[in-house]
């Protein structure tokens, strides 16, 4: 066999070995008001029931958590990332719900995205279903977890706050999140969360309060948030692990 046949080969083997040649399965969901809406399923293992809906933020994609899947998917969790058809080109990536859509929609006209993506989860009948959101989807995850209190295990919001018209929206439904709730946010950006969390003082909150962070789920990231994505990172990590005790 000719050497350069071999070295492929070998490089090949390489990369299935490390997971790192998983590109993700394309899934297609439809909205309750008929859009379509696009993303991204990457496994961590055949009939896997544990799952990670992943919704990005602000002019962003499914590709805002490229950098963590290989890593949430080694802690047993398969990840859909979706494309919220509010968004855009940010961290890299196209938004294809977007594209397909003609435009970037408001935030809150994105909330049915997340429902069918917990509606599919749902119809495949995973036993563990958790939400993360990341800046205006993050506020999002609060009003899926308020609306569908059955459906959810538990919810990670990464820099909510009272983003849309109604302020009093985000801290309303906080207060009716039974699930296991994690939210954070930057240290600069803390009052926004003490504010979602005014009226909400259950015991299933996690509110961690990093040393060092940026905006959203970016707080995870080592080229984002070199500062303070270490111990961000071991602090979500074990919560996720806390569930399933």
């Amino acid at each position: 066999m000719h050497a350069r046949t071999v070295r492929l080969i070998g490089i090949l083997l390489f990369l299935l070995g490390s997971g790192s040649a998983l590109a993700g399965e394309a899934v297609t969901l439809r909205a309750a008001d008929g859009v379509s809406v696009y993303g991204t399923l990457s496994p961590a293992r055949p009939h896997n029931d544990k799952v990670l809906l992943l919704f990005h933020q602000a002019r962003g994609s499914r590709h805002e958590y490229d950098p963590l899947i290989a890593r949430l998917n080694r802690l047993g969790y398969d990840t859909l990332a979706i494309d919220q058809r509010s968004g855009g080109d940010l961290f890299g990536g196209h938004n294809q719900t977007v594209q397909a859509l003609g435009r970037s929609a408001d935030y809150l006209d994105a909330a049915p995205d997340l429902d069918a993506a917990l509606a599919w989860a749902r119809e495949r009948h995973y036993g563990t279903i958790i939400a993360v959101g990341s800046s205006y989807s993050s506020a999002l995850v609060i009003l899926l977890a308020a609306r569908h209190p059955p459906g959810l295990t538990a919810i990670a919001s990464f820099s909510p706050g009272e983003y849309f018209a109604d302020h009093d929206l985000i801290k309303d439904a906080a207060a009716q999140v039974t699930v296991p709730f994690y939210i954070t946010t930057d240290p600069a950006e803390a009052g926004n969360v003490a504010e979602v969390l005014r009226k909400a003082h259950g015991d299933n909150i996690t509110d961690y309060r990093p040393r060092a962070g940026v905006h959203g789920a970016s707080t995870l990231v080592e080229a984002r948030d070199p500062e303070g994505y270490a111990a961000n990172l071991q602090s979500f990590e074990a919560f996720l692990r806390g569930l399933g005790r």
